[in-house]
């Protein structure tokens, strides 16, 4: 699996197909009953600002997907076998929300999918083709993001496509979902559980040899292997935890420390973008390796040989490049934290929280060297763990109750997320090893970094302002970052000759 822009996936040309509700599934969907409980933290501010948008026309681009390659005949009615079974399998995606009381200041309203409601049909996309002259590639990038943009959207059912891309010897499988009702990890599982779901659908006796399919319909709902964690459990558990926590507890104080420390704001990227405060522009994906697999190998003897994990390594190496960029002597990031406790492992959803990290780059004016710091930026993101078992909006509210966090801060503020790929259940499955994760490209005012590590590399993407003074800003950055890692890198080797006293020889 790699993350990188929709434009990289590479799929043969073939016959495009859209799995879709059945017009029996969709009428359920519109008169699905309301469930009381609230939206997530997250899912209601996504909410109220796709409603915002609604209403001023704009264009809704909040989505994001994943696509693979498998082998072997497309088994259609098997693949509409098992997204019905996945669906079924997850509240959270028979969900959609009504957003109309939100431009009077009201809360999203939930519709539930009946479980047994759920079911798909193929759609034929009548032209599968580019024309004359223009390229495969771009075709099927273009296809879907339209796709995508037009389904994938939270106030109607289903705010998610699956479909392929079928020719002789196998078949391109993408999945797109409004950002409501997924997270990073929910795309880097979905299409391994699709795959294996897949698998067990074309073998279990449908009455038809493999790729015909026959015309077995899934089994109802039970429990076992086709349950997973509620989300709707988890947003409800959200708020009581956010009710119950005091304002004086900790995890808030952590917050009010960090932003009271650094002016009442919430960290931005480290250089300037050349953006208007309150100005957006074009999203432009950007892609980056900082470490090859020796260089992994490296920084990983590093990080243990001070009493580290590689989760510190990284955010030291991102500390000290700001550092050397904007001259702080403390460094204050905003991380992504995964939410996924016992029982939701497996959940699809929105189960994720922001903490603050934040810890010294400096002694007295002289900037630390990256053994120096790589405990105590270990540390921090340890610190910030913890902080992350309260959510964020419970100490959002304090600050700008009591006047500590700056409103205007909070538009779009810098985030890091780091990711290791190769601790995902799908690890080894054909659907995952190919996987391509990828986002809609809208608009942005931040260049926010995600870095990701796999058996062969750590490397960064960002989204970044599609505009020249950003871009060379990023290029500056993304020279940094790299030198910062590599020198990292560098030195265990060196350390590890001093300690044999081979260094020393000669």
């Amino acid at each position: 699996m790699i993350l990188g822009a929709l434009g990289t996936w590479a799929t043969r040309p073939g016959q495009v197909l859209h799995l879709r509700p059945t017009a029996e599934a969709l009428a359920a969907a519109a008169s699905a009953p309301v469930d009381p409980g609230p939206p997530s933290f997250l899912q209601g501010d996504h909410l109220r600002a796709f409603a915002a948008r609604r209403a001023a026309d704009g264009r809704h681009r909040a989505w994001t997907g994943t696509a693979t390659h498998l082998d072997g005949v497309l088994d259609v009615p098997a693949l509409a076998r098992a997204l019905t079974r996945l669906v079924r399998r997850h509240e959270g995606l028979r969900t959609w929300f009504d957003v109309d009381s939100c431009a009077d200041g009201g809360a999203p309203v939930r519709h539930l999918v009946p479980a047994e409601a759920v079911g798909f049909e193929a759609v034929e996309v009548p032209a599968s083709s580019p024309a004359p002259g223009r390229p495969w590639g771009d075709w099927v990038t273009a296809h879907l993001t339209e796709t995508f943009d037009l389904a994938c959207r939270p106030d109607s059912w289903a705010p998610f496509v699956l479909g392929a891309v079928a020719d002789d010897d196998g078949f391109g499988l993408f999945w797109g979902c409004d950002h409501a009702f997924t997270d990073g990890a929910s795309q880097l599982m979905v299409l391994s559980e699709i795959e294996e779901l897949y698998a067990e659908e074309r073998v279990s006796g449908q009455g038809g040899a493999p790729g015909q399919g026959g015309g077995r319909r899934p089994s109802p709902p039970e429990t076992g292997p086709d349950t997973a964690g509620s989300f709707l459990d988890h947003a409800r558990a959200e708020h009581v935890l956010a009710a119950a926590t005091p304002a004086d507890a900790p995890e808030i104080r952590a917050w009010a420390d960090a932003v009271t420390a650094h002016g009442g704001r919430l960290p931005g990227f480290a250089l300037d973008l050349g953006l208007a405060p309150g100005e957006t522009a074009p999203v432009r994906i950007r892609s980056t390796t900082l470490l090859d697999a020796d260089g992994l190998a490296r920084l990983d003897e590093l990080a243990a040989a001070h009493g580290a994990r590689f989760t510190g390594a990284v955010f030291a190496g991102i500390a000290l490049t700001d550092a050397r960029l904007t001259g702080a002597t403390d460094w204050f990031g905003v991380t992504v934290v995964g939410t996924r406790g016992p029982g939701f492992e497996t959940t699809q959803g929105w189960l994720c929280n922001f903490a603050p990290v934040t810890f010294p780059v400096a002694d007295s004016g002289v900037p630390a060297s990256f053994t120096d710091v790589l405990p105590t930026a270990n540390a921090a993101f340890r610190q910030a763990r913890k902080v992350a078992a309260v959510p964020v909006h419970a100490a959002l509210g304090v600050m700008l109750a009591d006047g500590v966090l700056d409103p205007a801060s909070l538009g779009s503020p810098q985030l890091i997320s780091y990711l290791d790929l190769r601790r995902f259940p799908g690890v080894g499955r054909p659907a995952y090893d190919r996987g391509l994760h990828f986002t809609g490209e809208g608009r942005t005012a931040n260049a926010s970094l995600w870095l990701n590590r796999d058996h062969e590399r750590l490397y960064l993407v960002t989204q970044t302002p599609d505009v020249p003074a950003a871009q060379a800003a990023v290029d500056r950055y993304l020279a940094e970052l790299t030198a910062t890692f590599e020198a990292a890198a560098g030195g265990a080797a060196r350390e590890r000759l001093e300690a044999t006293g081979a260094g020393r020889l000669g």
